[in-house]
């Protein structure tokens, strides 16, 4: 594992595909999903409420019946609208009276037992099961017993990233489950820790350290803990003792800056940081991508793209390396999906923008 200090200054553009989704009612507010460049018409009325995720779209439709739209077709999966509903990039989980499901990969499946404090990544769900007493996760179409004892404090332990879950035992040993095994960190009694996608970033109670643990492996990124730190998908920002401001991505820390940013935010492989009224930047696989001299008043981030309004009013989008001014005419009205932006130039005027083309 590699922990080098490297200072940035060189920009390289790269392109890759994503995943496209979007969703949206018409003038009749008929709902739609645009899957990939294709609209396709979901439901004849209009519905109550949807959620976007990476792979599906989930909905309650116009007579409260839930449903999930994948692969190009509608599913139903319950006669009687959830009480909570989230669409990952991966699954669908959905609860209602004590029990937990998920749609995953086209088949739904109840998860066994009375789940109570549940917690849902892109591709990984965590809950205690009331009627059986044991901590279970749901991974790649598999249930999982944690084998570990819990007491009330571990209950609410539980942080998860994308496909990583991080927890204490009721012995207060700070404990992870990845890719189906379970990873002691080497630590007692510490709050300070957060899940992301193949990490997770903690501190060593015993040490005072600030350490990651990445694919399976411990290192120490600092002696000393941060001012403050977000993770991501295989990374973690963060601003250390001192108050330069730093970034570890898949096994190097790259320091970003000597000095702090006035804010800097984390999604799934976006970091966007900067100040409020200059040099607007984006920190992407590896590489610094200055967007604008000026901070926008709003942006939209996810996967691995940064949408925003100039100082002029034009729609730009950052996306995988590249930066595209999508409008010649101000938009008021975006939405950002993964790497789909929706925008609106009239009332019923709705367009998608995708992989360099607009539909």
């Amino acid at each position: 594992m590699r922990i080098n200090t490297i200072y940035i200054f060189l920009i390289v553009y790269q392109f890759s595909m994503g995943q496209n989704l979007g969703a949206y009612s018409d003038y009749r507010n008929y709902f739609y999903v645009f899957d990939n460049g294709v609209h396709n018409q979901a439901e004849f009325m209009p519905i109550k409420t949807f959620k976007t995720g990476g792979n599906s779209v989930a909905y309650i439709d116009n007579s409260d019946n839930f449903k999930v739209f994948y692969n190009g077709k509608a599913y139903m999966l319950a006669d009687i609208p959830p009480s909570n509903f989230m669409a990952t990039d991966n699954i669908v989980a959905y609860y209602k009276d004590k029990i937990l499901s998920v749609f995953d990969n086209g088949n739904a499946m109840r998860l066994p037992g009375w789940a109570i404090n549940y917690i849902v990544g892109d591709s990984i769900v965590g809950f205690f099961d009331e009627n059986s007493g044991y901590y279970k996760i749901y991974y790649n179409g598999e249930v999982i017993v944690l084998p570990d004892a819990l007491d009330m404090n571990s209950m609410t332990s539980f942080s998860a990233g994308d496909n990583t879950i991080a927890y204490r035992t009721s012995a207060g040993r700070l404990k992870a489950f990845y890719h189906g095994k379970f990873y002691d960190l080497g630590t007692n009694n510490t709050t300070a820790y957060k899940a992301g996608a193949g990490l997770i970033a903690f501190m060593d109670d015993y040490s005072q350290s600030f350490k990651v643990f990445y694919d399976g492996i411990i290192a120490t990124l600092e002696n000393l803990a941060p001012r403050s730190m977000q993770v991501g998908d295989n990374l973690i920002a963060y601003v250390d003792a001192g108050g330069n401001f730093k970034i570890f991505y898949k096994g190097d820390v790259y320091t970003i800056s000597t000095v702090e940013p006035e804010f800097y935010s984390v999604t799934d492989n976006v970091v966007v940081f900067g100040t409020e009224n200059i040099n607007f930047s984006v920190f992407y696989k590896g590489k610094i991508y200055l967007l604008e001299k000026n901070t926008p008043t709003e942006y939209k981030k996810d996967f691995n793209s940064v949408a925003y309004i100039d100082r002029y009013g034009y729609l730009k989008l950052f996306c995988d390396g590249q930066t595209t001014q999508v409008s010649n005419i101000r938009i008021n009205s975006y939405t950002l999906t993964n790497n789909v932006l929706m925008y609106r130039t009239g009332l019923n005027d709705i367009h998608f923008y995708m992989n360099g083309k607009t539909y």
